[in-house]
């Protein structure tokens, strides 16, 4: 622009010099803008893109998203990612409850048997009895222990330090319990028993419900390891039972883990 006179002084181009939507989008060379022209958290993407983004670029790929409950996956050809529906495992065999025994004068399981479960297994491991003493089991009915007409069968065989075997037989006729195994001790090293136990059907009504177990222990005063076989019933009724209690056949049962598990 001519100018008469001096010429003034250049000063700096203020955004208060320039009028309101004079700049257009036709003004502004392309490919110009750089990224130290955009200020940071100005770009808002919930509005300011479209399109797909790739997965080359950090995207999925995926226009939409996938069902209820689908994961996302490679494809089989390893070209693209998809949505899935995985296979669920199947429930056959699972945890009810679990409990820890401390100087606990028995350990109960009560109000877990369902429909949903035809039989069940519980495991123990590392019961220790708080004196001299072997685990043994009652049944419930109604939330309460049946403490007679027990007849229960066993079979133990240990192996002694000099290689020797020795297996017996026991059982007993109308008894306060069954017993699962022989007595064990209290000692640290040797002191625990390990076993697992079926009951069949216990809601039934009508037939006694059988239990059919095995149990593992060792005993460092006769350096002998044993293994037991135990089977026994309750003559009191055919009624559906409610639950199993285990206790030691003398005092409490110091320690150890019991575990129910439903099985279809």
């Amino acid at each position: 622009m001519p100018f008469i006179g001096n010429k003034p002084s250049a000063v700096p181009l203020t955004s208060a010099d320039i009028a309101d939507s004079i700049i257009t989008s036709a003004k502004i060379v392309d490919a110009t803008i750089a990224n130290a022209d955009i200020a940071n958290s100005t770009i808002n993407l919930t509005t300011k893109v479209t399109g797909t983004l790739p997965v080359a670029n950090g995207g999925t790929g995926l226009a939409a998203l996938g069902t209820s409950l689908q994961e996302l996956r490679v494809n089989s050809g390893a070209t693209a990612l998809e949505y899935y529906t995985p296979t669920v495992a199947s429930s056959d065999f699972v945890l009810l409850a679990s409990t820890d025994a401390s100087s606990s004068a028995s350990v109960s399981f009560d109000g877990y048997f369902s429909s949903t479960y035809k039989n069940y297994c519980f495991i123990y491991s590392q019961v220790k009895p708080a004196s001299s003493a072997s685990l043994t089991l009652r049944v419930r009915q109604s939330n309460s222990d049946l403490t007679s007409n027990y007849q229960w069968v066993e079979n133990v065989a240990y192996l002694n330090s000099d290689t020797t075997v020795y297996n017996s037989a026991s059982g007993a006729w109308s008894t306060s319990s069954i017993r699962l195994g022989d007595d064990t001790s209290s000692t640290s090293i040797d002191g625990t028993k390990n076993g697992t136990f079926y009951i069949y059907n216990p809601l039934s009504s009508g037939p006694y419900k059988l239990i059919l177990g095995n149990c593992t222990y060792f005993n460092s005063a006769g350096n002998r390891l044993y293994v037991g076989s135990t089977s026994g019933y309750n003559a009191t009724n055919g009624n559906a039972l409610s639950g199993i209690t285990f206790l030691a056949s003398t005092g409490n049962i110091s320690s150890g883990n019991f575990k129910l598990y439903g099985i279809k």
